[in-house]
């Protein structure tokens, strides 16, 4: 044996390493630690430590017109027209979006009936040709079927390219002296009074005539390059300036023209039916919401619409438009006005803008839900939207729970439903109807990670009072009137 060989104080050594290599063998075989144990958070939902997340949404969608951009197929008959719009509103539905901004006026026409502007030449191929069917009443009536609101997006001043032929009974025909030649489009002056007076009577007599939930404009103000030092008149309104520019300089003076539109409208709407939202979709930068004369902070401040959309369509980290940067701006500006930021759709998929990933999206909305003033989003358009992989991205990323639409606007005359009271039998979830409640929404809540916040996930909006349940998850319920809302109900685990 080798230890028979060993001096003494060699088997001294080796005895001394044999009973500690024992001790530690015996140390990790027989006392071994104890790993600490997980804590297994309840099931159940705690109302005295625990609270719920819910933050509505508006999740809109631009649906163009002009162009033939996303709907309709011109010179296709009524009927297909018809299927393809309410075809475009079941996607959406399905991808959990709650509201359609619809293109109706895109150059000075129309894509509903109208005694004051002609059809739409998009429609048929002939401007005031008649399509046999009335699109926002189509939009309009498949729209609220699903639970979801309709907005008429106007362009306010555009008439379009000279290319095309407009109709004997469009105003520009009628009223040759309201119409500016521009660059290869024409454009309704904006310094004119019988203009905003004209704008003023097509927003009243789409009111008057159409459960319209919103009148919408984007951002076409006056033409881009009107703004010009070199050449302030190269948009030819000097003759309507010196009539009513008084004093004001030429840059101030078609800005107050867009105020002064921008602010009219605004009264038009409320005092029409204040139920319906008014909303603008400007230029994401304000600096370049200015170059159309378009003062997007003012409207803010002097609290003359309802909401505001402004494009933001560059990504987080742009060098010169970085999305955050800009989002926060609106944020901050918003006084109390809800911001709902536009989003561009339409850059995903395109090499040449190989920043605008799925994941660029995800971020940019996420974003905008960690801001108080920030209300949803509004996508740019529809084609985009439905890229098979953006549009399944939504639905099981972005949007995997429907929303219902937060509450916006001045009105004060929809009654605020009761909560409703829900009771269990089996799985089975039930309540029985509330003073003014049209529909209602089921929520189930799912714990966010190891906290004590819970995330009220939407999992039914419509007539129903019953609901399917599973075990371990607890829910509730909110009884909705419009864009009014009702407490909570109470909450029930099922076991």
């Amino acid at each position: 044996m080798i230890y028979n060989r060993l001096p003494d104080f060699g088997k001294l050594l080796l005895l001394i390493s044999l009973i500690s290599l024992f001790a530690v063998s015996c140390s990790k075989d027989d006392n071994p630690k104890p790993e600490p144990e997980e804590e297994e958070l309840p099931l159940e939902y705690n109302a005295t430590t625990d609270n719920i997340i819910l933050k509505h949404e508006f999740r809109a969608a631009w649906l163009t017109t002009v162009g033939n951009y996303d709907w309709p197929v011109k010179g296709a008959s009524a009927e297909a027209q018809t299927a393809s719009l309410i075809s475009i509103i079941d996607q959406l539905k399905s991808l959990n979006f709650n509201v359609i901004l619809f293109h109706v006026r895109p150059t000075s026409d129309a894509f509903y009936h109208s005694n004051l502007v002609p059809w739409s030449y998009y429609l048929t191929g002939t401007q005031g040709a008649d399509p046999g069917f009335d699109p926002l009443a189509v939009a309009i009536q498949a729209a609220h079927e699903r639970g979801m609101e309709v907005h008429a997006w106007l362009n306010p001043y555009r008439i379009g390219s000279t290319s095309i032929t407009l109709a004997p009974n469009h105003p520009a025909v009628l009223h040759p002296e309201w119409a500016i030649l521009y660059s290869g489009n024409r454009y309704l002056n904006p310094g004119l009074p019988a203009v905003k007076s004209h704008l003023r009577a097509v927003v009243t007599e789409i009111i008057q005539n159409y459960d319209v939930d919103g009148i919408h404009f984007d951002d076409y103000f006056y033409p881009s390059g009107a703004k010009n030092s070199t050449n302030p008149f190269g948009f030819d309104d000097q003759a309507t300036y010196n009539t009513y520019g008084g004093s004001m300089t030429v840059d101030a003076w078609r800005e107050a023209n867009v105020d002064e539109m921008v602010q009219d409208i605004g009264n038009t709407v409320k005092t029409l039916n204040p139920k319906v939202l008014y909303g603008i979709s400007p230029q994401g930068k304000q600096e370049n919401s200015m170059t159309v004369y378009a003062d997007a902070q003012s409207w803010l401040q002097q609290k003359w619409v309802d909401y505001l959309a402004p494009q933001i369509y560059w990504q987080i980290g742009h060098a010169t438009a970085d999305f955050s940067t800009v989002l926060s701006y609106w944020n901050s500006n918003a006084n109390t006005i809800p911001i709902i930021p536009g989003l561009a759709a339409y850059k995903y998929g395109d090499p040449t803008y190989p920043a605008y990933t799925l994941n660029e999206l995800l971020n940019e909305v996420n974003l905008g839900r960690s801001y108080a003033s920030v209300y949803g989003n509004c996508w740019f358009r529809v084609v985009h939207i439905f890229n098979g992989s953006l549009s399944s991205y939504i639905r099981g990323t972005i949007y995997p729970y429907k929303s219902l639409i937060p509450k916006m606007g001045s009105d004060t005359s929809t009654p605020v439903p009761s909560a409703p009271v829900v009771s269990l039998n089996a799985k089975a979830l039930s309540w029985s109807a509330v003073n003014n409640a049209t529909s209602y929404a089921v929520y189930e809540l799912e714990r966010s990670g190891k906290t004590k916040k819970w995330n009220a996930n939407c999992k039914q909006i419509g007539t129903s009072m019953t609901f399917q349940g599973n075990s371990g998850k607890n829910y509730f319920v909110i009884a909705v009137n419009g864009r009014e809302k009702s407490p909570n109900s109470n909450i029930v685990y099922i076991p």
